[in-house]
């Protein structure tokens, strides 16, 4: 499969809160990045900021990319799948439904 970087999943603008969301393919670890900015991030975390990001090594991403049958058009799998505001919301349950490891690291 091909590396791949910055592949969008997330543009979401509004009054309160923009949601920027990408995922990005390397040596077989996919890498979720996001960051929410806005009053309401303000509000609820005492920063104008917040980032984080979802991470699974090659084991992972491999079981990952089974369960949503993305073997054949990784980028169109992952956009099917965790596209949008909840998208990341998705892959946290997909993978805690099915057993796949994740990082997860965030700062505000």
């Amino acid at each position: 499969m091909d590396n791949f970087t910055n592949l969008q999943l997330c543009e979401y603008f509004s009054e309160n809160v923009d949601v920027h969301v990408s995922v990005s393919y390397s040596s077989g670890v996919l890498t979720f990045t996001g960051q929410d900015l806005g009053p309401l991030v303000e509000e609820v975390w005492g920063d104008l900021d917040y980032e984080y990001w979802y991470t699974l090594d090659e084991e992972a991403a491999s079981q990952l990319i089974s369960v949503i049958h993305g073997e054949e058009d990784l980028k169109a799998a992952l956009r099917e799948n965790f596209s949008g505001t909840e998208g990341l919301s998705r892959l946290k349950k997909l993978c805690d439904q099915n057993g796949i490891r994740y990082r997860f690291f965030s700062y505000a």
